[in-house]
């Protein structure tokens, strides 16, 4: 992104070889995008075949359907999302084509609520992340089977995918963000673009963010994109995020760490996703979580290791 903007306004104003350097990065991003949306194409036709319903998201299908071009994007795996009842053969399915499990038992990954197994390949060319749950259950209370009753097809790279609808990919992001403490200005990025490139239907976006107790988690995503990248947000929108000064300082704490380069520890963490938190219910959950959290990941540590 770095190299398109500069390319665009002001080339001759940068020195040339950061220039090449920049261009290569980028020619080397769009030629890996390719080969992870031909393995990306390759795994959905083995889910087709198998009869298990793989939705991809993410990766691949962000940088095809929001960016000008998909070598703007990042792409460092695959993410598919397969109903829980079906993660076990999606797990063999994928090991019969030369992939491993990377972590702990799966046994132990469900007890640990990630909602997700991660697998590589052995020669470390593609890693898939094979979720049977969005988000984890602890933080956001995302209805799976309702974003699936809602998908809608993208065009990527000549083949139409489906995938979650653009309100449904808002609310996913803010949430993606939030859980992982908004510590990448991708994240920042990913929700600047999808409003920028696809109408949103911000009454049901924030409707339905107030009955899934998630009022605050999208308010800070778009609170990031405004004050980072500028996002032009619909009067009525901008003033409705502003309406809470404690959500007003967490975006500017969270804007400055950014923009100085720095990444979130674990108190900061802890502190903002527990400030997102809406209810006490839901605060008493996410607390608890991370009281059986500390002991079970020392488990799952050990498997690890061993």
């Amino acid at each position: 992104m770095v190299f398109r903007a500069l390319n665009r306004t002001c080339p001759d104003s940068v020195p040339p070889e950061a220039l090449a350097t920049l261009q290569n990065r980028f020619r080397l991003d769009l030629k890996r995008n390719l080969l992870y949306a031909k393995e990306l194409f390759r795994l959905l036709d083995l889910f087709d075949l198998a009869g298990i319903q793989a939705i991809p998201f993410k990766g691949p299908v962000l940088a095809w359907s929001i960016y000008e071009t998909p070598g703007l994007r990042f792409v460092s795996d695959l993410d598919l999302f397969v109903p829980q009842r079906d993660i076990g053969r999606a797990i063999d399915l994928l090991t019969s084509t030369g992939y491993r499990p990377f972590g702990p038992p799966i046994g132990l990954r469900f007890l640990l609520d990630s909602g997700q197994s991660i697998l590589r390949r052995p020669d470390g060319g593609f890693a898939v992340d094979l979720h049977w749950r969005l988000v984890a259950a602890h933080f956001s209370p995302l209805d799976d089977a309702e974003l699936r009753s809602r998908l809608a097809p993208v065009d990527m790279a000549g083949r139409r995918t489906p995938t979650f609808c653009p309100d449904d990919l808002f609310a996913f992001l803010c949430a993606h963000g939030a859980i992982h403490g908004w510590d990448s200005l991708l994240n920042v990025c990913d929700l600047a673009r999808l409003i920028d490139a696809c109408p949103l239907d911000w009454d049901a976006i924030l409707s339905r963010a107030e009955r899934q107790c998630m009022s605050r988690i999208v308010s800070l995503g778009l609170c990031l994109t405004q004050d980072l990248l500028g996002s032009n947000l619909p009067p009525e929108i901008a003033s409705h995020i502003r309406a809470d000064s404690r959500l007003a300082a967490l975006a500017s704490s969270v804007c400055k760490r950014l923009q100085d380069g720095g990444q979130a520890g674990l108190r900061e963490q802890f502190s903002l996703k527990l400030h997102l938190m809406e209810g006490s219910g839901r605060k008493l959950r996410f607390l608890w979580y991370h009281l059986r959290f500390s002991s079970l990941k020392s488990l799952a540590d050990a498997f690890h290791l061993a």
